[in-house]
């Protein structure tokens, strides 16, 4: 009984705060969007990511967005001698705000964090039974900033390119928005 009860007042309650809502957007340029861009940084190693970028939430602060992005490389292996392994790999995460221009077209600035990763054996390993060599690793993380345009096609399309300070290189990205 009590849950009936309790389904009855979740009810009530649902279609009074959908008799509250505004029944259309009196502003249709800023409606809310996200867009999912595909990165590409040539960097040492080349990395390729993704960004989630969302913008126009806020009715007072409108023009106002932010991002965050994430890019790894493929392993590139080291030539050193036998039987000892290394291969480096690099990642980087980006943070930041966006300020939209125009309806089409934003600035984006923030924070980046440029990981490069050596991992890498001494090719001695344990006297056992199917024993594996020891992996070792050295990181070096290098902070830095980003600043960017995005242009967004009216259909959806986004392309954007920045420059990014901790690899010191351009960051390109395709992707879309809804």
């Amino acid at each position: 009984m009590t849950k009936y009860l309790i389904m009855l007042v979740l009810l009530a309650t649902s279609l009074q705060a959908n008799a509250n809502m505004p029944a259309e957007d009196p502003n249709p340029s800023f409606t809310p969007k996200i867009s999912l861009t595909a990165d590409y940084i040539p960097a040492a190693i080349d990395m390729y990511g993704i960004t989630l970028a969302p913008y126009h939430h806020d009715r007072d602060y409108a023009q106002w967005g932010y991002y965050i992005g994430y890019a790894k490389s493929d392993k590139d292996h080291a030539d050193i001698t036998f039987p000892s392994e290394s291969y480096t790999q690099d990642t980087m995460w980006r943070f930041g705000l966006s300020y939209s221009l125009t309806n089409n077209f934003s600035l984006y600035g923030g924070a980046s964090s440029y990981n490069h990763e050596t991992h890498y054996t001494s090719g001695k390993t344990p006297k056992i039974v199917d024993g594996e060599p020891i992996w070792e690793e050295e990181s070096d993380t290098t902070w830095g900033g980003e600043v960017g345009l995005r242009y967004m096609m009216d259909f959806g399309l986004m392309i954007s390119t920045g420059y990014n300070s901790a690899s010191e290189t351009a960051v390109f990205s395709l992707g879309w928005a809804i």
